[in-house]
């Protein structure tokens, strides 16, 4: 698997709160690596790869694939769209963005650049409620109530190994979870593995939800980004591009899987760096944890920059090194046992 070119693709797709076109390329990827695919009423995606041991547990890979975005609440006279958020799109990047707006065929916009001096508040940028997004008269009769919006896609390589992209959360984690697997291809796995790409995290954790219902995991271990450092924030409170995965540290995970994801880091020279919560960690764990009986988890993040805006940013190197580790962890096949 070339990673680049993976990540490129899925960040290129569509897939506001999981509908579009995600779903169908992750399981078109999914099928290099096994047969058994499965899907449900929401759009989760996950496949199945067993272990030759008919007694071994079963360990749930997830990320979710889903991204943020906007839904046309309202088409003016004048041509223009007003939107409602689909997930917590960072209000403040909004002026001049470009926008992909899901007719058939997808057509282009814009979100109008208002003056401070000129919103409701005089000095405050306009609430979402009050922007709207330009497609040019002669599309807006393309336009119903309820249309889909994303940020328009864009790759772009920095320096460093370091790309900028819309929605690399998750597609980000996505891609781990994939490399992963091809650096298990091939081997005798110890464990069941599970592989699910949810939808909706962006809109409330729903998608994981019923995807971890339906496999009853012995354990799952989620996938997802984190915030990566940039001069304007607390060091303390982030991770750092270049320098490993980030090891997820809190109440509500599981302190043994965590403690042997620190032990295979470190024994295979793998970069990893913490992540330090007092309760919730905002990711799919939080709803795994709770789902049926309970499901111990334990969670990696990638250090992303500008999250939440039409140009995040990671480091393509954390992503092998999140890959490794969860490669490592399945190898070794130390599922904690709460009987």
């Amino acid at each position: 698997m070339e990673l680049k070119t993976v990540l490129r693709d899925l960040c290129l797709s569509y897939g506001v709160n999981g509908c579009g076109q995600t779903g169908k390329m992750v399981r078109q990827l999914l099928s290099v690596y096994t047969d058994d695919i499965h899907s449900d009423a929401l759009g989760n995606v996950w496949g199945i790869l067993p272990s030759a041991d008919k007694q071994a547990s079963t360990v749930l890979l997830e990320a979710h694939m889903d991204e943020i975005g906007f839904v046309v609440t309202d088409v003016t006279d004048g041509g223009f769209l007003r939107v409602a958020a689909c997930g917590g799109v960072d209000n403040r990047t909004l002026s001049a963005a470009r926008v992909t707006v899901f007719t058939d065929p997808p057509c282009n916009g814009v979100f109008c650049s208002v003056p401070p001096h000129l919103s409701k508040d005089g000095d405050k940028l306009p609430d979402l409620s009050d922007r709207a997004v330009d497609v040019g008269a002669a599309n807006a009769g393309r336009v119903s109530v309820g249309t889909r919006v994303a940020f328009a896609p864009h790759f772009e390589e920095m320096l460093n190994g370091r790309v900028s992209a819309k929605a690399l959360d998750n597609r980000a984690g996505v891609a781990a979870v994939l490399l992963a697997l091809d650096m298990l291809k091939g081997k005798a796995l110890p464990v069941n593995v599970v592989v699910a790409f949810c939808t909706q995290e962006e809109l409330g954790l729903r998608g994981s939800k019923t995807a971890s219902f339906s496999i009853q995991p012995d354990a799952a271990l989620v996938v997802d980004v984190s915030f990566g450092h940039t001069p304007d924030a607390k060091k303390s409170e982030c991770g750092e591009l270049g320098k490993g995965v980030m090891l997820g540290m809190s109440p509500i995970l599981d302190a043994g899987m965590t403690d042997s994801l620190r032990r295979l880091a470190t024994d295979r020279a793998i970069s990893y760096q913490y992540e330090v919560v007092g309760g919730a960690t905002g990711t799919d764990a939080d709803a795994m944890t709770v789902t049926a009986n309970g499901v111990p988890s334990a969670l990696l993040s990638i250090p992303l920059r500008y999250m939440h805006t039409p140009n995040e940013v990671v480091s393509l190197s954390d992503i092998e090194e999140t890959a490794r580790l969860i490669a490592a962890f399945v190898s070794d096949g130390e599922v904690p046992c709460h009987a």
